[in-house]
């Protein structure tokens, strides 16, 4: 017979609507064992265990990662999963961190009963079996039996590796006290990557009818960078929002830790003190030091695929800088659809290009700014940090003009998603359906830009490959690609459709291909067509 077991993280986990995701929900099969009578003073009366996930971390406070619960009664097992930290394949050191992120949840007979949200392979998690426990009213004891699975790399064909111990321990809880089991001692490595010193796992128990009352409290987290992701505690609950500070509720009092992230893995951190019944207030900076330029954008520095990114003040975009060069434009004769053939040279001039899809919270400072009329919402609605859409190609292209820029080139749009090596996605040549939102991989609905930071090109943007389709700057025409010029080709000088690229949260692999083209009228409206903009490089021009 299985407990019901109460699960708290620090504060709710609200997930964002539609957001893209891999999921954890592997089965486990622990064995079942029953308590011992320890003494003939020991009492058989339901007892009420607590276990938390702590990390002791690198800079030396210790945070409560998650906490799980349950009301032992005879002959009951309880059997719960934690789990820390995210990692993804690394050919030069075999994994690198994603996040520090934590979780727990009961494990029943299908397996775990809850499952997480995860952007890459889970680190390290522990498996924990507690048997029923006796009370004697001095102190409980209980028996626990743990397996722990760290990490070592990944397969050729991308599963993860791990290592497993395991171990079975008899541990004695002081009334209103706690025993605490140490799990994992941080390697040099797993320190520099995910902050960490030590997790440990700290038991609680008592009589089921003197448990401690869990308190909470708020804490209001403001940030200069919209839209960026926020962890409570290691764990996702929300987006920071240019309307003002977003309201965590249900925060259990006590020190807890707060990250500010972006699109770019930046990302500012802060320890907020929450006490019952009251709001702690937190401001984080991530646009720390250089000044804006002239034209309104301060440099961030080099994301981790080497490319150089930017700040644009007006709208709160990350803009990309993407070197020029020559490239193959389009496919060979025997891949593809006619419209994408010939394959042909193409030079282009070193550009601009917005890392992430336009957002909603992005256009709706331009609307305000401007005499046009919002377009019709999709039955999804207009969240903040969810791709623009329902736009039409004039509106688009006036956006763009508003924030300093314009739409892109087919040719621009096409090198920033395909690199120098003509690439078919924008990761390489095979399709991976857990690396970007797509019929054939993503959840089937539209989710925040940058939610799959894998789905990335060779110089760092983002979502070139479903989520939403983008409109270009050129007309469209089939047969283009025959008369193309070599330098810089802008398109047909007149038409009745606009180049789309890029495919959309409900395409195939097929149609996200870097090559994949579409012509669509320009006054097409459609809820998953979208865009983003680019601009001509001063810097790259000499200017």
């Amino acid at each position: 017979m299985q407990p019901k077991a109460v699960s708290r993280c620090s504060a709710r986990h609200r997930a964002t609507p539609g957001r893209a995701a891999r999921v954890l929900a592997w089965a486990v099969v622990v064995p079942a064992f029953m308590i011992a009578a320890h003494s003939a003073q020991a009492r058989a009366a339901p007892v009420w265990t607590r276990l938390e996930l702590v990390e002791n971390t690198a800079e030396g406070p210790a945070f409560d990662r998650c906490q799980i619960e349950a009301t032992l009664e005879r002959g009951q097992t309880a059997r719960w999963r934690f789990f820390y930290g995210e990692a993804r394949a690394d050919p030069s050191s075999g994994w690198s961190a994603i996040r520090s992120s934590s979780g727990c949840a009961q494990i029943g007979t299908e397996g775990v009963a809850t499952t997480w949200t995860l952007r890459g392979s889970p680190y390290f998690f522990v498996d924990v079996a507690v048997g029923q426990a006796s009370d004697s009213g001095r102190e409980v004891l209980i028996e626990a039996a743990i397996s722990v699975q760290r990490l070592t790399g990944f397969a050729q064909g991308g599963a993860p590796a791990y290592e497993t111990r395991t171990e079975k321990r008899t541990l004695r809880v002081p009334e209103g006290g706690s025993a605490v089991v140490p799990i994992l001692v941080a390697s040099e490595k797993e320190t520099d990557q995910f902050r960490v010193r030590e997790l440990l796992l700290k038991f609680r128990a008592s009589a089921a009818g003197s448990r401690p009352k869990v308190v909470y409290g708020e804490i209001a987290v403001a940030a200069d960078v919209p839209r960026a992701e926020v962890f409570l505690d290691g764990g996702f609950v929300g987006r920071t929002s240019s309307d003002g500070p977003v309201v965590l509720g249900a925060v259990r009092v006590g020190d807890r830790e707060v990250i500010v992230q972006d699109a770019s893995g930046r990302e500012a951190r802060a320890v907020a003190r929450v006490e019952k019944g009251r709001r702690a207030s937190l401001s984080l900076i991530l646009m720390k030091g250089s000044p804006a330029s002239e034209d309104g954008l301060r440099p961030l520095g080099r994301n981790p695929q080497g490319g150089e990114e930017l700040w644009r003040e007006k709208d709160g975009a990350i803009v990309v800088r993407i070197p020029g060069g020559e490239f193959q434009m389009g496919g060979p004769e025997a891949e593809g659809d006619p419209p994408e053939h010939p394959r042909h040279a193409v030079r282009v001039d070193g550009f601009l290009m917005d890392k992430t899809e336009v957002t909603w919270g992005q256009y709706n400072l331009f609307l305000a700014a401007s005499s046009r009329p919002p377009p019709k919402s999709p039955i999804w609605g207009m969240p903040e940090a969810f791709p623009a859409s329902n736009i039409t190609w004039d509106d688009a292209r006036a956006f763009c003009t508003w924030a300093g820029g314009r739409l892109p080139t087919e040719a621009e749009w096409e090198r920033a998603a395909r690199g120098d090596d003509a690439r078919q996605y924008p990761w390489g040549n095979t399709f991976d359906p857990w690396r970007c939102n797509t019929r054939d991989g993503g959840p089937h609905a539209p989710t925040p830009v940058a939610a799959y930071p894998d789905c990335v090109s060779p110089h760092g943007v983002l979502d070139l490959a479903g989520s939403v389709s983008e409109w270009c700057s050129d007309w469209y025409e089939e047969a283009y690609y025959a008369k193309s010029p070599a330098e810089n080709p802008a398109g047909p000088e007149t038409g009745t459709r606009r180049v789309l690229r890029g495919g959309a949260w409900m395409s195939s692999s097929f149609a996200v291909r870097g090559a994949s083209r579409l012509g669509i009228e320009p006054t097409s409206l459609g809820p998953m067509q979208g865009f983003r903009c680019a601009a001509d490089d001063r810097k790259a021009d000499g200017k």
